[in-house]
């Protein structure tokens, strides 16, 4: 774990590369000024901001930007510190839930929980998904205890809960848990719902106050659940948990009764859950897939991994000549596990070069007019720049009236190899048609494409708009008729 932690902080995540990290850094930076929603507060409202009831929210619970917020009182990159705690932390709860449900087991098999491929790269990251996990594994562990701790695994789950929404499928598993589970049945089901109060009333208000409704959400722009949807997620996720720990999806099935049902009921509940849901990361690699496409599968992963190395544990220790296997699989996922670090590391480095291209290529006063790749490099806490984006959902976003009250506007465009999107390049194209007198500020081809023109004012013959990091902002021109006569 120390390995672990001296190899985070020297490839620490100098910014971040997915969008829904920005929506959750901004909402904890409105959270930090003293708002709950973006109305008359000194924070921009960012991505993926909805008005359900009359007020600018964040469409992401509020959780995890809660959690974030006493990061960012040491700067703003100080949020990636969080990554790293919940990884050691999560790594803890593993280690001590694998001594009660195996007290001969090998602690050392606790580390294939932390460099497991997709909890190694959302310990880099601001995204939901890893401290939805831990808070569940808490959750866990307090069951374990049984009885009076059954309060504090509510608490843990209700918490879980107010950070991802979809947590809400194992309430009911792990209240059956509790009642198989602890000895005073009555009493350790009531600690239970009374734990996950705090937070289901803190949920309902949030929801009546953002969405205009205890059970309201905005759904609509996450995703649906489905039938149709199951045979596909189905195979995917199957793949998934079958690749990297072999048959680990049907570990569970294999530890005893007892062990099975404490490990298996959590572990296959959100796995089922999701294979009924709409999104799922559709990646060409097979790294990617084993990272990114897990994470909506996190709170789910640390039960297989419980019931695989409990597996692996009694048949090492049946098997004298694999009794050093786990040291060869341990050690063979720490070389994996700082490989995706440097690999995510070198992917955040081109990431913060543009970002800052982009800043130095727009002045603070300017609107510029982008597609997402851009509006991802932009947040309010390392300075604001505003934007509006030409297409969401590969739907155009008309802004001509927009741009018009505008003083000063640039168009800018972003694509990544292999991201190509053919409605984004259709817009952007056609945004610099409307405007034959623009200007080009910047372009580069490699390792991405970004282009940036000034739109509007056009300056004077004898300026020229920079096509360099560093160049000046144009100044703005006097009437077409000075510029003539000039």
């Amino acid at each position: 774990m120390g390995l672990y932690a001296i190899t985070f902080i020297i490839l620490y995540p100098p910014v971040f590369a997915i969008v829904d990290e920005d929506a959750y850094l901004t909402q904890t930076m409105l959270f930090r000024s003293g708002h709950l929603s973006y109305d008359n507060s000194p924070v921009p409202a960012p991505h993926m901001t909805v008005n359900m009831a009359g007020k600018q929210v964040s469409k992401y619970p509020p959780g995890n930007s809660v959690f974030l917020l006493p990061f960012t009182f040491v700067g703003w990159q100080g949020v990636f510190l969080s990554g790293l705690l919940l990884a050691l932390a999560g790594t803890w709860l593993f280690r001590l839930i694998l001594a009660k449900l195996k007290p001969d087991a090998d602690p050392v098999w606790s580390l294939l929980y932390l460099t497991y491929p997709a909890v190694v790269l959302f310990s880099r990251t601001v995204m939901s998904d890893l401290l939805a996990a831990t808070m569940v594994l808490l959750a866990f562990y307090f069951l374990l205890l049984r009885n009076r701790y059954s309060f504090g695994a509510g608490l843990a789950l209700g918490f879980a809960c107010f950070v991802r929404y979809s947590n809400a499928v194992l309430v009911p598993i792990l209240f059956l848990l509790v009642i198989l589970y602890s000895r005073q049945k009555f009493r350790a089901s009531l600690l239970f719902l009374i734990g996950l109060l705090p937070f289901a009333a803190l949920i309902a208000g949030y929801n009546t106050y953002a969405f205009g409704g205890p059970f309201c959400f905005p759904m609509y722009l996450t995703g649906r659940f489905s039938w149709a949807y199951f045979p596909r997620d189905l195979w995917f996720y199957t793949k998934n948990l079958l690749l990297l720990y072999p048959l680990m999806l049907f570990s569970p099935l294999v530890v005893g009764k007892t062990r099975g049902l404490l490990l298996g009921l959590p572990a296959y509940a959100v796995f089922i859950a999701y294979s009924f849901f709409s999104y799922i990361h559709v990646v060409p690699s097979l790294a990617q897939r084993l990272t990114v496409g897990m994470r909506y599968l996190l709170p789910a992963v640390p039960f297989f991994i419980l019931a695989w190395v409990i597996a692996l544990d009694s048949f090492s220790r049946r098997t004298r000549p694999l009794s050093s296997l786990k040291y060869v699989i341990v050690g063979a996922m720490f070389v994996l596990s700082v490989c995706i670090q440097y690999r995510h590391q070198c992917y955040l480095k081109v990431q913060n070069h543009y970002r800052a291209l982009l800043y130095k290529s727009v002045p603070k006063s300017a609107l510029i007019v982008c597609n997402k790749d851009i509006s991802e490099l932009i947040n309010y806490a390392w300075g604001w720049r505003d934007y509006r984006e030409f297409a969401v959902f590969n739907a155009p976003v008309p802004l001509r009236r927009t741009i018009e009250t505008r003083d000063t506007v640039y168009a800018g465009l972003l694509q990544k190899p292999g991201q190509t999107s053919f409605v984004e390049l259709t817009v952007f194209e056609s945004l610099l048609f409307l405007y034959p007198e623009r200007q080009p500020v910047l372009t580069t081809q490699e390792p991405y494409i970004l282009r940036i023109f000034l739109l509007k004012p056009i300056p004077l013959p004898d300026q020229t708009v920079g096509d360099s990091v560093g160049t000046a902002p144009p100044k703005r021109i006097p009437s077409r008729r000075k510029s003539r006569r000039r």
